[in-house]
Order: C-alpha cells, then structure tokens, then sequence
C-alpha cells in the first residue's frame, strides 16, 4: 500500500513554528516507521525536509518536493495526487486536498470556532480548510473528546466517523535530570504566544499574585512569537512586571525538560485547547498544573491540576499561592500528574492510526 503524507509542518525552518503539529508530525511517522515495514510512505512537502529529521522515520519513508510553494495546497498537492494517485492519504495539517483517493483527517482544535477573535488574519482561513477537511475525509482523527464533540456539534459529523486518539510525551520529558535553577523561584508558560493562548490574562494572574507576596517570583514565558500576541508587551508595561517576566523564546527539548522540573508549577490560562502537549509535557517532568477550564484541559489534566476559570485573575493567583504554600497539595498535583503523563503515549498514538490504516 502507498501512504501519502501531507508533511508540509515538517518543511518549516522558522523555529519559531516548531510547535504541536510540528511534534505530531514527527512523533507519528517516527513511530509508524518502526511498527510499519511494508507499505510506502511518501511525506509531501513544499521545500525539502531536513535530512536528520528524514533519517528518524526510516527506510520506506520518502520526501517527495511538490513545488511552487504557491497554491500549493489548492492546486499542487491535488496535481500530484492526481498524477501519482495514493491508497490512503494522511492529512497531518487539518488539510485535506482534493484527491481521487482515500482520505484520513486529523482534527487538533477548533479554537478558532469558538474565538475567532483570538485568530486575527487566519480565522476565515482555518474554518475554510477545516470546512473541507470534514467534507472530503473518509475518516477523521481527532485528538481529543472534546474535539470529536465539536466536530459533530459544529459540522454535523456522523460519531462514527471520528476516531478519539491521544498525541503522546516525548521520552525527553521525565522527572530525572537537572532541573533548572533561576535567580528567584518561577512559574512556567509554554506555548505559542499568540492571542488565544491567554497571555495577557495569564500576567493579570500573576500581578495579582505578586501583590500578596514578600518574597519575589518569576514568570518564564518560553515558546515561539511568530503570532505574538500585542497585548502582552502591554500588559507588561501596564502592570509593571519587566524585571519579573522573563521570554526564553524557542527552546530545545532537553532544555525545556530542565524548565519544566525547576517550576513551581507549569500555568496555562487557554482560552480553548485541543489537547496541549505542554500540558503532558509538564506533568511528565513532575511540575504540577495550573490549567484553563476550557477545551480539552478538564479532559487531559482533570484532577492531576488545578484547573481555573482562564478570565478570572484572582482565582488564577489563589492557585498559583496553593502551589507555593501548600506542599502537600503540590505533591499530591505531583504525583497525580506523573501518573497521568503515563496515559499519553507517542507508541499508542501511531497504533492507533495504523490500525485505521
């Protein structure tokens, strides 16, 4: 059998851009590469795939160029398809093209329905794409429940046709190793710092927290900016955190494994998410979570974290004050945590999607 891959995630060289379906990209053909040795895969993307990342997925993976990068998944994509037709056709990107072939969606977050605000110059594109991601799958992935309940709720998707499947941690991501020591204790955000992440509510939070404290505490923001979202830089300056607010940027695994075992507890206020692998990330580094009460969070995290409402600064600062007061419910989050990191699995989530192979 041929497997055709959209793998266009996996052809940015912007670092900035490496965030989750960058990771589940490569996750999933790393993992497809050891359990599946007989069929062919062909990994499309617009500009080569770096030859390191190539050598990870294994011998019956292949990079195939489709090249203008212009229309090219309006048009070149489905060419080729056409030209060189598939048996299955992955659409690891929430795309899929036109194609003659059999087709699996995969669904990472819906956001974008539910505040389009927060998706300022790409909204009407992610609800297009999506649109027809529904249409044209003869299967569909999604990452979570609460994805597969908004795909049936907002598209009218039969529940059938929706495969529940859990992205996975990294091996990187353990509780053993260093753990980084900053000048004064920190809290940890990781993610794209763009809108929808909540940053400027989550610095509100954090203000508020300050204000009842002696002692001085930091805020890492690490992650790529390249939708920053404006009003961070504001609401920085407004509340006078410069000299308490540290950006790391993007950071390496290995690094970012260090980060997450030195915090006091990972926080991220969503305002929705599909999943949210720093989440998993954290929890399997034995940082405790400080997580929104919408999307996917109350599903991934439950009563492994503390979960807010990720509009209310007050109740976000009460949480942020347990995790530094309170060491036996930090513990107790620690342990929960650790023991709900085991359920996500990068080996499950390409069974998975070879069983619907």
């Amino acid at each position: 059998m041929i497997i055709g891959v959209d793998a266009g995630a996996l052809a940015i060289r912007d670092q900035r851009l490496k965030m989750g379906v960058y990771w589940v990209n490569v996750n999933l053909l790393r993992e497809l590469g050891k359990i599946d040795r007989n069929n062919t895969y062909r990994l499309y993307s617009f500009a080569p795939i770096d030859r390191e990342v190539m050598r990870e997925f294994g011998p019956n993976m292949r990079n195939v160029v489709v090249r203008p990068k212009i229309c090219w998944a309006m048009v070149q994509l489905p060419l080729e398809l056409l030209l060189r037709p598939v048996d299955v056709f992955l659409g690891l990107s929430q795309m899929i093209p036109l194609s003659p072939t059999r087709t699996i969606g995969f669904i990472y977050d819906l956001g974008f329905l539910h505040h389009p605000e927060a998706y300022p110059g790409s909204q009407k594109k992610l609800a297009r794409i999506t649109g027809n991601l529904v249409k044209r799958s003869d299967r569909i992935v999604a990452i979570s429940n609460i994805v597969k309940d908004d795909i049936v709720s907002k598209y009218g998707v039969a529940r059938g046709k929706i495969t529940v499947v859990y992205p996975g941690v990294d091996k990187t991501f353990t509780s053993k190793g260093p753990a980084h020591k900053g000048k004064r204790p920190f809290f940890l955000f990781i993610g794209a710092l763009k809108p929808g992440k909540n940053v400027p509510g989550l610095l509100r939070g954090f203000a508020e927290f300050l204000r009842g404290q002696n002692k001085p505490y930091d805020l890492y923001l690490g992650g790529g900016d390249y939708w920053k979202d404006p009003l961070i830089h504001e609401e920085i300056e407004r509340l006078n955190l410069a000299s308490r607010v540290q950006t790391l940027g993007f950071v390496k695994d290995t690094k970012l494994a260090s980060y997450y075992r030195g915090a006091i507890a990972f926080v991220s206020p969503s305002l929705y998410e599909g999943f949210c692998l720093p989440a998993v990330e954290a929890m399997a580094c034995g940082a405790p979570a400080i997580v929104s009460t919408a999307g996917a969070f109350p599903e991934i995290v439950g009563d492994s974290g503390i979960l807010v409402d990720p509009q209310n600064a007050k109740a976000l600062a009460r949480a942020m004050t347990v995790m530094v007061f309170d060491e036996r419910k930090r513990s107790s989050y620690i342990k929960k945590g650790l023991l709900q990191a085991k359920k996500y699995s990068w080996k499950s989530f390409a069974k998975k999607v070879f069983d619907l192979l």
